[in-house]
């Protein structure tokens, strides 16, 4: 690393990445990126020793100086990284030594403490470090919406933070991290009645908490606070594609108006191409309609923009799923549980690509991880049950099917129906299928290669009409 007679180093540059280490923030090429903080706490510790091997074990007590973590968490941030570094073309790299640690190598550069001082002056810093990066992660972000979506005026500085963080815990998709997401763009609405942003991501955690959520919160008023902040983020900026994203969820997800929503996907692309959610959605919506070349695009475009995003890394994976193409739906179920490992969908849809690959033990392991998330204990005993009817052990199979009832969690008659289906009784299987989905979710049935021995049935194709 080119060293310099210099104070105590704040900004590092390498290969087209700008890490400000007082303020954890991350750019490539001038753009933010939005990663979690012990993720850029690790890229630090690298960093300030380009070149040099960073034991394992001094990396954890760095990243996690209050208390003992195990050491995946520390492959996790090293993978995240990597990630980061490989969609961005970068020629740098985090080389593992065996047995040792990691090496960052890269040629690395630094600013002086004064350049930092500037940078705080004219954002005339009022919070705390930590919470400055997100102010100023959120600025940049910010501008660059405000540029091309033309917004009246851009966030207010305390509109910005609250903003961030109410991404940061929408992008967990999980029932906790969208309530709080929910407040954090209340908190935006607060600080900027005027400015769409606030409004649209209101709609997008409404729209979520009714997609992922088995809250009672997730009913018709949720559906109603969906398309009202939407449509009041419309009307105070037509050209945000932040807002016509979120209404074209809204007619996709609850009104089932695919001409329209697809109109307002493109539009919101057109406005501003680089938007990732526009694309995962927009490629989403493609999917359920069985329009998988298509939907694969869209999706692939949505990675390509926002590598890091849990929830694009599955819907890569559902589709590849769909396509048959199992070992590629588990490289990004892996890598979506890598990012969050709380993501129960991936969790699910990863043990059923293995199961599909017959990789029988790697499933019945996936399965019984499902069983530790709260209300998932049935799901994965009537996943267990399936998985032990294809491989030809009924009484097993009858007997977690019985375990799944006596659990208080929900099970669907489309969960029974699929256990019956793998122990090749098609009559009750198929009786069980004429009360399980409504008709907008018979698409996923439609495409899910676990139908595939009754798919020639007359009943079925009567029960899913593709297309």
């Amino acid at each position: 690393m080119e060293q310099l007679e210099r104070e105590e180093p704040a900004v590092y540059r390498f290969d087209g990445f700008e890490l400000d280490v007082a303020t954890s923030l991350l750019r490539y090429r001038n753009q933010p990126i939005a990663v979690g903080p012990r993720v850029v706490q690790t890229l630090v510790a690298l960093v300030e020793r380009a070149g040099a091997i960073v034991p394992k074990d001094q990396l954890l007590e760095i990243v996690w100086p209050d208390g003992y973590v195990e050491e995946a968490n520390l492959s996790q941030n090293v993978y995240v990284l990597r990630k980061l570094m490989r969609a961005r073309g970068a020629s740098c790299r985090i080389e593992t030594v065996p047995r040792r640690g990691y090496r960052l190598i890269a040629k690395v550069t630094f600013g002086h403490q004064a350049e930092r001082r500037r940078l705080m002056r004219r954002y005339a810093l009022r919070w705390p470090a930590s919470i400055f990066a997100a102010a100023m992660l959120l600025a940049v972000a910010a501008a660059s919406s405000h540029s091309q979506s033309n917004f009246g005026r851009s966030l207010s500085t305390e509109g910005a933070r609250s903003y961030l963080l109410g991404r940061y815990y929408w992008n967990l998709r999980t029932p906790d991290g969208l309530m709080k997401s929910v407040r954090y763009f209340n908190a935006v609405v607060r600080t900027d009645p005027q400015n769409a942003l606030g409004y649209s991501g209101l709609a997008d955690a409404y729209s979520m908490i009714e997609d992922y959520s088995r809250a009672p919160m997730a009913d018709r008023h949720v559906v109603r606070r969906a398309r009202e902040n939407a449509l009041h983020a419309l009307k105070l900026d037509p050209d945000s594609a932040e807002a016509r994203t979120s209404y074209a969820m809204v007619l996709d997800l609850f009104e089932h108006r695919a001409a329209q929503s697809d109109a307002e996907f493109k539009r919101a692309i057109t406005l501003k191409p680089n938007y990732a959610l526009a694309h995962e959605w927009y490629g989403t919506s493609l999917l359920m309609r069985g329009r998988i070349a298509q939907s694969r695009s869209e999706l692939e475009t949505a990675l390509s923009l926002d590598p890091t995003a849990t929830a694009t890394n599955a819907w890569v994976g559902v589709e590849a799923y769909f396509d048959r193409r199992y070992r590629d739906a588990i490289r990004y179920m892996r890598d979506a549980l890598d990012l969050n490992g709380g993501h129960v969908d991936s969790v699910m849809m990863l043990g059923l690509a293995q199961e599909q690959i017959h990789d029988y033990a790697g499933a019945a392991a996936t399965f019984e991880r499902l069983a530790r998330f709260p209300h998932h204990r049935a799901d994965a005993q009537i996943l267990l049950a399936e998985m032990y009817a294809r491989l030809g052990k009924v009484r097993d199979a009858f007997a977690a099917l019985r375990q799944a009832r006596r659990l208080p969690d929900e099970i669907s008659p489309d969960q029974i129906a699929l256990v019956y289906v793998a122990l090749g009784n098609r009559d009750l299987a198929l009786s069980y299928m004429r009360h399980a989905a409504p008709k907008n979710e018979q698409m996923w049935y439609a495409l899910d290669p676990r139908w595939d021995s009754v798919r020639g049935d007359a009943r079925f194709r009567r029960w899913v009409k593709a297309g």
